[in-house]
This record gives structure tokens, sequence and C-alpha cells, in this order.
């Protein structure tokens, strides 16, 4: 039995397969199976694919194209690795990528599953995750956790919680949120992972049906603490979602949602963190707030009077900032 299973989907990747696999197969650890499979395939990925002879390499090519998120859960149901890895067909792998992870997941055997930091290619951007599992939890209140072709984690825990095809291609967020209540997660704070971003992948190609996916999946974290029993669907778009006030209005139902959440989870639940989501929703709010400020050139004496009401000093002294630069950029300022 190889120690990790490697699951590798692909789809018309031929400008990008064969640089992916030489760094999956020249890994420095050794010990497993590369499981590659193919939906159908109209370009040349095949035929690159054949080109490797490596006995560690299953390829499997489907009868018929049925999607990203099925490939996913095949692959799983044949995987016989104690560790199941995650590898898309147009990025790359540091060459200590699975060594590290392996190492990691040994010595930790309280954690699920681990990603780690990427770079994109061709840039100097590096996008690191929170590493504890506590942080981890509150940033997927908001958004994913993991850069998914990163991650490494345990049969057991993929065999047991598919990925749910109904939120493709979201699939992985929805699956982070499912797991962080049961057990723990983690990111290595390394660049083990190397991201190519194109226009062919799936999160361009299919952004609207994905942000409607993610929002799914935000507003499933928020509601533990029983948001939707207090604010309406459209509310919480607009605060949580969709993050764009227009009004006084807005900005006032905001500062509500913002305040529910903090309260909620700090005096009811405690589902988060304390500290670490009462400064994420703090963050959140300031944002908020300077969205509002960036699109008004006349600011009324009632809603400055609001937000002296309503806000701390320090945030206070926040959204004042912002309209200082708002006021260099677009020269001035009219108060009425």
């Amino acid at each position: 039995m190889p120690r990790v299973s490697v699951l590798l989907p692909v789809y018309n990747c031929e400008k990008y397969i064969k640089e992916t696999l030489d760094s999956v197969l020249t890994q420095t650890f050794s010990d497993f199976e590369l499981i590659i499979i193919d939906d159908c395939s109209t370009d040349n990925t095949v035929d690159i694919i054949k080109s490797f002879k490596d006995s560690r390499i299953s390829f499997i090519q489907k009868e018929k194209n049925s999607g990203y998120t099925d490939s996913l859960n095949y692959g799983i149901d044949i995987a016989e690795g104690e560790y199941i890895a995650r590898m898309d067909g147009d990025d790359v792998c540091a060459i200590s990528r699975f060594e590290k992870q392996v190492n990691f997941l040994d010595n930790n055997p309280e954690v699920m599953l681990c990603g780690t930091s990427i770079q994109v290619i061709g840039t100097d951007n590096v996008l690191r995750h929170p590493q504890s599992h506590e942080e981890i939890k509150v940033k997927l209140c908001f958004g994913t956790a993991f850069c998914h072709p990163s991650v490494m984690g345990r049969k057991e825990v993929f065999k047991e919680n598919n990925y749910n095809k109904d939120f493709e291609p979201a699939e992985d967020y929805e699956l982070w949120t499912r797991l962080v209540f049961k057990g723990r997660l983690a990111n290595i704070d390394e660049i083990l992972l190397f991201y190519r971003a194109h226009s062919g992948q799936i999160s361009n190609t299919k952004k609207d049906i994905q942000h409607k996916a993610v929002s799914v999946c935000r507003k499933k974290m928020l509601d533990k603490l029983n948001l939707q029993a207090y604010f309406s669907e459209q509310e919480i778009s607009k605060v949580v979602i969709d993050s764009n006030p227009t009004t006084l209005q807005d900005c006032k139902l905001g500062l509500s949602i913002f305040n529910f959440l903090k309260n909620s989870n700090k005096q009811e639940f405690k589902i988060y963190d304390i500290a670490l989501f009462d400064k994420k929703i703090e963050s959140l709010k300031i944002s908020f707030l300077r969205k509002y400020f960036t699109k008004k050139k006349i600011l009324k004496i009632a809603s400055i009077l609001f937000f002296l009401r309503e806000l701390t000093i320090h945030e206070f002294l926040n959204v004042c900032k912002n309209m200082m630069k708002k006021s260099k950029k677009n020269k001035e300022i009219i108060f009425e």
C-alpha cells in the first residue's frame, strides 16, 4: 500500500500537464500512487499523460464528461494510500511538498487535513492562509481558508466526507465548512505549491455560479450564530455577501448585523474564538463603512453624527482617514 494517493483530475490541460506531472513524479517523497482521471479531454492531454512511463501512475479515462467533483469522488473511492493529496493539472509542486506534508500529519495526529502557502506562477504574489484551527474556522465564515490543490489529508476523512457536487465549482469550500466542525485543520506556512492563474480556470469561466455557491456556504457558517432568525436573506446578502452599502440605512443595517454576530458568538453560542472573531468583524465593519464613503461626494451632518454615535473613536478616525484620502483624490467633499 502506498502511503499517499495523489488525486489529479484533468480536462484539456495540454499546455501545463507535462510540467505538473514532472513536479509530482520527482518528489523527494516517492511512496505514492498517482491517480489521474481524465474527464473526456478534447486536446492532447491524454497523449501527453500516456507518454509518461511510471508504475506509480494509474490513468483512468471516463466514458463521458461528468465534471470535476465526480472525478474527485471516484478517485477517493479507489485511493489506497493512508493520505490523500490533491493536485490540479495546471499547478506545480515544490520538490519536497509531499515529504513535508506527510511529516506534518505524522507528527500531528489530531490534524485531519493540512494545506500550504502558495505562490502564483510568474509573479511574486504569495498567498498565506491561517495556520491554526481556530483562525481557519473564523476565516471560513467569510471565504476559503485553503488552496485546494495544496491540500493533503487522511484518507478516512475524505471517504467519510465526499465532495458535494451541488456546490461545484465551490465544492472544496463547502467541504471545509463541514470538516472544520468535525476535527482540526491546519496550514503549513511554507510555499509548497506554485499556482497557475489563467483565463481558462473554472474560477474564471464559472464565476457567477461559484459566487452563488460560496454565498450559501458563508450564510451556513454565520447562521450557526442564529443570524437568519433576526435578519432576512436580502439583508444578510447586502451586508455579508455583497458588502455594498449605498445609503445611510445600509450602514445602519451593516452595523446591526456586525454587532449581532459579535454578541451572539460572545454571549450565547461561543462557536468561534471570541478574540479572533471580534477582530475579523471589526475589520469587516470598517471596510464596509469605507465603501459607503468612497461613493459619497456630499456628506450630510446627520450622517456624521450617526457615525460619531455608533463608532468607537478608533473606528471613527479610520473612517475619517478614508475621507481625507478621498478628498485629495476628488479635490473636495461637500458637507451639508
